[in-house]
């Protein structure tokens, strides 16, 4: 088959936000596009990741702030949560965003229904054949659910039902402590559920680095929500109108109870029924495999998103979505993907940010690494909001300091990576951040601020000492 018999330059298998930018950008470079979707646009992050769960993050803030408010001199009489009412306002915020996305379709065929491969150029859409030159697979990922006896007779939630409860139980179990367990299980506790966070692993948030998760420990912990590491889930069981959950940590088990269980340990591709056996395209429990040009086994067939595995973020799969097009449709120009600058954050209150690498990591890579950290409370504008807690560690590198990560603990802590990220996209230093204006009083002043100790107190910093104490001895 000739190319120009093609039904489609390039066909989209997806219609979350990867698959939306993939779709506007081949659009916008004059391409016959097709959007292909099981039933809807918008994918999980509208429906029941980001969206939803930012905005239950944003009503928790505003609960935590009123019951706290009597430190600044304000007198409430306590605040009644309606969770009912919190469900509408949740399902208003998706209905908004899900209207404002309609451009991302602008020149795009858009069609629903299951659909398989049946060659590398041909795909069967419920009964309808379709022929495409390329195609490019987002079709997401959905939540693991973990061999825990007893689980599939007690029932539980996971992050695709939860955004649905009208009313709140009184206590929860989450089991993980990743970032979708720790931001749902501050925002719940703060509109009154009691808490239990079950985490394998010896911390939370075990990709951060080690101070981050022990900031966002101390916090969670402050608040009221119980953190319980290095317990794997064993059995669950009914007790009364309670489950109850046993756990082993070392040689002990242990029970824990609660209404309700929350799962939280991971996800898992979506690639059941797309008949990717069938072209031979190489696929694990993590995901689709490609390789740095987002391509899979079959050249003309490109993944990206969370069905690759890797890096499961929004941010994430729309820079991939770029890169896949661009490949797609300009083989003799290819692209490789690029991670060195990866910016991401968990929506605790503090937030957790962070781009680039971790003070080990960083060794391992470069030499004369250190790591420079500013408290918080040092950010002027920090002290004004009452809210302290946290740091600014940045990770320097090389003879010229050049910013090679930064982690985060603090009050919008993720509105500050982008600053940092194009920083070390453009492999800028510490000299050139520091001569950079900031406004005050920002809480970007404390970017500024953490420059100028890593400049005082570094190589840079030495030699203009030295130079300074020479010419003052000269002018003598």
């Amino acid at each position: 088959m000739s190319q120009t018999n093609y039904d489609y330059d390039l066909t989209i298998l997806g219609g979350g936000s990867g698959g939306l930018t993939a779709a506007r950008v081949a659009a916008s470079l004059g391409a016959r596009v097709l959007l292909i979707d099981k039933e809807r646009l918008g994918g999980d992050c509208l429906y029941t990741g980001c969206v939803p769960s930012k905005s239950l993050i944003h009503v928790a803030q505003i609960v935590h702030q009123a019951n706290n408010a009597a430190r600044l001199g304000l007198t409430t009489h306590g605040i009644d949560v309606d969770m009912a009412h919190i469900n509408t306002y949740i399902q208003g915020v998706i209905k908004r965003v899900y209207e404002a996305e309609h451009i991302y379709t602008d020149d795009v065929t858009v069609k629903f229904g299951s659909v398989s491969f049946q060659s590398p150029t041909a795909l069967l859409l419920d009964s309808e054949r379709i022929t495409s030159r390329s195609t490019i697979i987002v079709t997401g990922s959905h939540p693991v659910i973990p061999q825990i006896a007893g689980l599939a007779d007690l029932g539980y939630l996971t992050n695709e039902d939860v955004f649905q409860l009208t009313r709140l139980p009184a206590s929860l179990l989450i089991v993980g402590g990743g970032p979708i367990g720790v931001e749902l299980g501050q925002a719940l506790a703060r509109l009154g559920v009691r808490i239990t966070i079950i985490q394998g692993p010896e911390r939370i948030l075990p990709r951060e680095d080690p101070a981050v998760s022990a900031a966002i420990t101390d916090v969670l912990e402050s608040e009221g929500v119980t953190v319980v590491t290095k317990a794997r889930a064993q059995n669950v069981e009914r007790s009364g109108a309670k489950k109850r959950l046993i756990v082993k940590r070392g040689d002990q088990f242990i029970a824990f109870e609660a209404d309700e269980l929350l799962l939280a340990v991971g996800r898992q591709p979506n690639v059941d029924g797309l008949g990717l056996d069938k072209l031979g395209i190489a696929c694990t429990a993590q995901g689709i495999q490609v390789n740095s040009y987002l391509q899979t086994t079959r050249k003309n067939i490109f993944a990206l998103g969370d069905v690759i595995g890797g890096y499961l973020f929004t941010h994430v799969a729309a820079y991939q979505a770029g890169v896949a097009v661009r490949n797609a449709l300009l083989p003799v120009s290819k692209k490789k993907v690029d991670y060195r600058v990866l910016p991401w954050c968990t929506f605790t209150d503090p937030e957790a940010a962070r781009v680039g690498l971790t003070y080990e990591e960083a060794q391992q890579q470069h030499r004369q690494v250190r790591a420079v950290t500013l408290p918080w409370a040092d950010i002027d504008r920090a002290q004004t909001e009452g809210a302290t807690t946290g740091f600014i560690q940045l990770v320097l590198a090389g003879k010229k300091e050049e910013i090679v990560g930064a982690h985060m603990v603090g009050t919008h802590a993720g509105e500050l990576l982008g600053e940092i990220a194009l920083a070390m996209q453009h492999h800028l230093t510490i000299s050139d951040m520091l001569a950079t204006i900031h406004p005050y009083p920002t809480l970007t002043t404390g970017l500024q601020q953490a420059v100028f100790e890593a400049q005082l107190s570094g190589r840079q910093g030495h030699t203009n000492r030295r130079i300074v104490s020479t010419m003052l001895r000269l002018l003598k």
